[in-house]
């Protein structure tokens, strides 16, 4: 039966298509069987649902205290926040000045890069490059209930639990900055800054969200890929690092600049939507190794000759700050790992 209605469906179209061909190129007005076969493609068009292998897992990387250090893992759990993985999650903690609430960040001062965390059996034990080191039991934090408020990105402001005496001071004396604390992301405190895409970000249409955010940029997800890195180092003279970008998810064996085309990607059970081109900062500038900025202002300077949106609405909207990687929200939790294919959903059209 199944078989019989497939030669049906097939007769029904060789007609169409013919009637239709026959009618386009001559001068006889549409058919009604001509009309059918444009709506029969047009529904078939709209049930395509083309998911394409498009490379796969390089890297994995969090920053569980934001602006510090990277911490690299086989495998991650992706949630609505972001990635996780055992204890940690992804920029949980946040350094704050004590008095004005202003957060720190390695785009004015790079030694942070380096400043290295760890949580273990409830424990956050934050280390420097000289090889002091400070432990914080999570716990006490919770218990010992000092809230204060961290100010970020737009003025935006988010609270968190003060993580105490001991690592304010170790941190304080490596920046060489006064008056440091750390906080702890806690769902229970105000948080005033939601991820609220706008139109304006992409000549597309825009998804709507409204994503939570611990004290990320900006989105739960940043993606960047080898494939646009290497398409960078070929016009600098000191080639760059993935690290240089700060992402989650590292894509290999793409083309170069295919994350400005992808709606959606998969991997393994993991489904997330595309959202905005990320812009990139001076961070980009700073050694990842080395924590000290590039005199060259490399590679920031050269993605700024041709990286920057498109005139029109999306200059607007971002600017004279450059494009690598894409910033994305969860449809669909799950767990991820390095080697695992990435399957992209395209957009229909660049930006």
């Amino acid at each position: 039966m199944l078989l019989d209605d497939k030669k049906l469906l097939l007769a029904c179209i060789g007609g169409t298509v013919l009637t239709y061909n026959v009618s386009e190129h001559s001068q006889l007005p549409v058919s009604p069987q001509s009309q059918a076969f444009r709506i029969l493609k047009s529904f078939l068009d709209s049930q395509r649902v083309e998911w394409i292998p498009i490379g796969t897992v390089k890297h994995l990387w969090m920053y569980p205290i934001k602006s510090c250090k990277r911490k690299e893992v086989f495998s991650l759990h992706c949630g609505p926040m972001g990635v996780s993985f055992g204890e940690h999650a992804d920029r949980e903690f946040l350094v704050i000045n004590g008095t004005s609430g202003k957060f720190l960040t390695a785009r004015t001062h790079p030694k942070m890069i380096l400043i290295e965390s760890e949580i273990a059996d409830g424990v956050l034990t934050v280390s420097t490059p000289d090889g002091r080191s400070v432990r914080v039991v999570l716990a006490d934090v919770i218990a010992t209930k000092d809230v204060k408020r961290g100010i970020l990105h737009a003025k935006l402001e988010a609270d968190g639990l003060d993580c105490g005496d001991e690592v304010s001071q170790l941190i304080t004396s490596f920046l060489e900055e006064p008056d440091t604390r750390v906080i702890y992301y806690r769902p229970n405190l105000f948080n005033g800054r939601p991820c609220k895409t706008e139109q304006e970000w992409w000549n597309n249409p825009v998804p709507k969200r409204n994503d939570t955010v611990m004290y990320v940029d900006l989105a739960p997800y940043m993606i960047t890929t080898e494939g646009s890195l290497k398409s960078l180092n070929d016009q600098l003279e000191r080639p760059c690092t993935s690290l240089n970008f700060r992402g989650n998810i590292v894509v290999d064996q793409c083309d170069a600049w295919d994350e400005d085309k992808w709606a959606e990607i998969r991997i393994g059970d993991v489904h997330l939507q595309c959202f905005k081109p990320c812009t990139r900062c001076v961070l980009t500038t700073v050694d990842p190794e080395t924590g000290v900025k590039d005199p060259d202002m490399q590679p920031l300077k050269k993605l700024r000759e041709f990286r920057l949106a498109p005139e029109g609405k999306l200059r607007a909207a971002h600017g004279q700050s450059p494009i690598f990687g894409v910033n994305a929200g969860l449809l669909k939790p799950g767990y991820i790992h390095i080697g695992q294919t990435v399957y992209a959903k395209y957009k229909p059209s660049v930006f």
